[in-house]
């Protein structure tokens, strides 16, 4: 972070009592007492699970220039701390203001900001931009996925003079989400990995979502680009309603992408594919729809002036993080930990990705996808049945709303067919399902907690064992 006057910070957010000496400088911000270091500001937040306020005193004895708290939120802090706090109405808004600033007034006009959205794939995407650059430039990427109005100021706030790019990524469960974070980063580059029937809940259907996420186009800065994925044709009616005044790039699989992903090929360890004006691309991740990811990424390293061969080089190289179709050999088994999130279409890509593997028994875990809606009965539905029609030897489902469709669709399954009601008993089940040999994909919505049962075939001793006889079961 570029170092900012205490005194700055108090008149960008709006905070109308402070004590500090005049000339303090806050080198970093955090929003985590644990974590705080001397010369810091800390933003007490407040959540359902946490508040920062109580750990104002914490933050100040680690050395924190001042804190940032909320006026309703004043009883809550010891009184004699209080002059050693900047307050204001709204903690997380007040962050968003100073990132905005920070963006706006503070970071030169050097340092490029990337934002990537979509229903789908935007942490992966955001990774494997700042794999291709960071090969040949310094920069700052969004950590995990820090997608939202806390995520993305710290994301920026984070960014030092001497980078050429910063990642953020931006995510949305309710209209206007989006604009108001593209609002506050201003992206030079602006990347929509896919649509997708996500957060249904809060958007409502897919033209809704369609919308949302092309809002992210108005936000992009003069002489900025736009790299959009218009494989769904619901993203292209968005784009013609929305006649932004930024220059659009499209890629996809479909002939009407100006970028258009060929010739895909994949495997339960790798995917290969080619677009024009690069040498040939493989990846060491399962899943036609990489392709589409690492398409963006390479076209995000284009526009910065990366050689085309070196960014087929860095996108050869990239792994990708837990819960994101990370591959794991363990105890004779081949195990895809895609645990950290779930919704209609990347389900179905999973079922697909499976039902390529060519050797042993194929077995799905399927934990519920939440935030659908009314939708959520039928999509339960069709994800359960895609899995029977692709003739996976064994699904095992957590969750109340897979439990139902497996009830409203199996009849004579070929394969073992288990119902567990949640994580725990489901850790317990799949251990005496699998055998030697097995690939085991794992698919759900975060709260669903399927990354235990990833840990728990990590850690277990495995035996060959018979393979179960064609069933439906709950556990």
């Amino acid at each position: 972070m570029i170092p900012i006057s205490v005194e700055t910070i108090a008149g960008v957010i709006g905070a109308d009592r402070a004590g500090w000496r005049r000339g303090d400088l806050v080198e970093r911000v955090s929003t985590d007492s644990r974590d705080v270091r001397s010369g810091d500001l800390f933003f007490a937040l407040g959540g359902d699970r946490f508040d920062g306020h109580r750990f104002v005193g914490s933050a100040l004895a680690s050395g924190a220039r001042a804190c940032v708290c909320s006026k309703r939120s004043a009883d809550r802090v010891p009184e004699r701390f209080h002059d050693r706090c900047l307050w204001v109405d709204d903690s997380t808004a007040a962050l968003g203001r100073l990132a905005g600033h920070y963006r706006r007034c503070v970071l030169p006009a050097s340092v490029r900001v990337v934002a990537v959205t979509g229903s789908n794939g935007k942490t992966t995407t955001k990774d494997m931009i700042d794999h291709v650059l960071s090969g040949s430039m310094k920069g700052r990427c969004a950590p995990r996925s820090f997608n939202n109005a806390i995520g993305v100021p710290l994301t920026l706030l984070g960014a030092d003079a001497d980078a050429r790019y910063v990642i953020t990524e931006i995510g949305t469960n309710a209209p206007g989400e989006i604009g108001s974070l593209a609002a506050m980063a201003r992206p030079d580059v602006a990347v929509i990995t896919s649509l997708g029937e996500a957060h249904l809940e809060g958007l409502g259907d897919i033209e809704a979502i369609a919308t949302e996420k092309t809002s992210i186009l108005d936000c992009v800065g003069d002489g900025g680009v736009a790299f959009v994925n218009v494989d769904h044709p619901s993203i292209r009616s968005a784009l013609r309603r929305r006649s932004p005044r930024v220059r659009i790039i499209t890629f996809g699989t479909c002939a009407r992408a100006a970028l258009r992903v060929r010739q895909i090929r994949t495997t339960i360890r790798e995917t290969r594919f080619e677009i024009e004006g690069f040498p040939p691309i493989t990846l060491s991740l399962p899943g036609a729809h990489h392709a589409t990811n690492a398409t963006a990424a390479a076209a995000v390293g284009r526009w910065f002036a990366v050689d085309p061969a070196e960014i087929v080089d860095r996108l050869g190289t990239f792994h990708s993080v837990g819960g994101r179709t990370r591959v794991i050999e363990c105890g004779g088994l081949t195990v895809v930990d895609d645990t950290y999130n779930a919704n209609p279409a990347s389900m179905s890509a999973a079922i697909e990705t499976l039902r390529t593997a060519a050797h042993g028994r194929r077995v799905f875990v399927m934990g519920d996808m939440l935030e659908l809606g009314e939708a959520g009965d039928l999509r339960h539905r069709a994800a359960v049945q895609s899995v029977l029609d692709a003739g996976i030897e064994v699904l095992l489902t957590v969750g109340d709303a897979c439990r139902s469709a497996v009830d409203a669709c199996v009849v004579n399954p070929r394969g073992a067919v288990v119902c567990c009601r949640d994580s725990a008993s489901a850790a317990a089940t799949l251990g005496d399902l699998v055998m030697a040999g097995d690939t085991v994909w794992l698919k759900g919505s975060r709260r669903m907690g399927l990354e235990a049962l990833v840990a728990s075939l990590e850690r277990s001793e495995r035996s060959v064992v018979e393979a179960p006889p064609a069933c439906v079961a709950v556990a």
